[in-house]
C-alpha cells in the first residue's frame, strides 16, 4: 500500500497529480494555508535504484551469455528502458513533503502581497 504525501501541518493527503506538479516550488497548503516545499533528494532514490539494478542485471547476463543477437540486446535494452521509464512515473509517491522555516515562511508570504 503506497504511503501518501501530507501537509507537515494539518496531515491533509495531496494526490499524485498534485506532488508531481511541485517540482521543488513552496507551496501553500489548501486546507491550513500554511507554506511548505518537497524534500528534494526522495525523487532521485527511485531512479537511482533502477539504474544500479539496471546495471547488475545487465552485467551478469553479458557475462553468463556467450553470445549476445541482436534480438537479445533489443530485448535487454527496452527492458531496461521499461524499469528506468516506470521509476521515473513513481518517483513522486518517494518525495516528502517538509515543513519551512518561519523567516522562509514569512519572506515569501511578503513577495506574494
Amino acid at each position: 500500500m503506497p504511503k501518501y504525501q501530507v501537509c507537515p501541518y494539518c496531515r491533509t493527503v495531496y494526490r499524485y497529480k498534485d506532488i508531481v506538479s511541485m517540482r521543488g516550488k513552496v507551496q501553500e497548503c489548501y486546507h491550513c494555508k500554511k507554506q511548505f516545499a518537497a524534500k528534494k533528494a526522495y525523487k532521485a532514490i527511485p531512479v537511482a535504484a533502477a539504474c544500479v539494478l539496471m546495471v547488475i542485471v545487465n552485467l551478469i547476463l553479458f557475462h553468463t551469455t556467450a553470445d549476445i543477437s541482436k534480438g537479445t540486446f533489443t530485448v535487454i535494452v527496452l527492458t531496461d528502458a521499461a524499469v528506468i521509464f516506470t521509476a521515473f512515473v513513481i518517483s513522486p509517491l518517494f518525495v516528502r513533503l517538509k515543513k519551512l522555516p518561519r523567516s522562509v515562511r514569512k519572506q515569501t508570504s511578503q513577495k506574494k502581497k
